[in-house]
């Protein structure tokens, strides 16, 4: 039997408030694309999202947060491995002939984000919940209203986070731009993954996050996200948009566009 610490329906409610980082990136960016994405490749690549998340929050724990928290040493080259690991496969996932065909990589890439942040906020909450260690000073320890709490803020942060900086790197693949802004998301996620670990233990090192979000999320309705729209497309997303009204189309294909 494996042994993980906490009760298993604490594991649960752990994994249950990371999913609420779908949600709510979800509402935050995608609400406005409804019926104007590739659903399907969408949800594809949240699913892809979760399973990569799990390795990637694991490798994390091991390789990064764990020196940083016990102050063994700063693994700067493990951290820029790891991102630049994590910013490749986002580009190999993204330039897939399937995401390639409808124009899908910066809808796709949010959703590839949402999935991996909300894994990783797992994690978190997880470590929060199990640490009972003097050696690990987290803002709060133990199954607590205060680490429930808390772990619903990162919930907010962490998988909207992730969802701008792949749904960035998705854009630059549209526009026929892989390696080079593949090494920059290795920088953001790396400053991203540095900027948790610190939050943790002081909570004031987040506040640079919803700063970056609301510039990202600005930049994503107006650039990246209606950029794989065709012009008749984009039409009527900007339409749509000035009447007040989210949805009202579906995503078609280059095929039917042209009839």
């Amino acid at each position: 039997m494996v042994e993980i610490g906490i009760p298993l329906w604490q594991l649960q409610v752990a994994t249950s408030i990371g999913l609420i980082g779908v949600w709510i990136g979800w509402r935050g960016g995608m609400s406005k694309m409804v019926g104007f994405y590739d659903l399907p490749t969408a949800t594809r690549l949240l699913l892809y999202g979760f399973f990569v998340g799990a390795i990637y929050q694991s490798a994390a724990s091991s390789l990064v947060l764990d020196p940083l928290w016990t102050n063994v040493a700063f693994p700067l080259g493990p951290l820029l491995l790891l991102s630049l690991t994590l910013s490749l496969l986002t580009m190999f996932l993204l330039t897939r002939e399937g995401v390639r065909m409808l124009n899908g990589q910066p809808t796709a890439g949010w959703t590839f984000g949402l999935g991996t942040g909300s894994m990783l906020v797992v994690l978190l909450i997880y470590r929060l919940i199990s640490t009972t260690s003097a050696e690990l000073v987290f803002v709060t320890t133990g199954f607590s209203p205060y680490s429930l709490i808390f772990g619903a803020i990162l919930a907010c942060l962490v998988p909207w986070s992730m969802a701008i900086i792949c749904s960035w790197q998705g854009w630059h693949a549209l526009e026929g731009r892989r390696f080079k802004p593949a090494l920059k998301a290795t920088l953001l996620h790396s400053m991203l993954l540095i900027t948790i670990a610190i939050g943790l233990a002081y909570p004031i090192a987040l506040f640079v996050l919803p700063a970056a979000i609301i510039w990202g999320q600005n930049t994503a309705d107006r650039i990246w996200l209606p950029s794989g729209l065709s012009p008749r497309m984009k039409q009527e997303w900007t339409r749509l948009q000035r009447t007040g009204v989210s949805t009202g189309v579906r995503s078609v294909a280059n095929e039917e566009e042209a009839e």
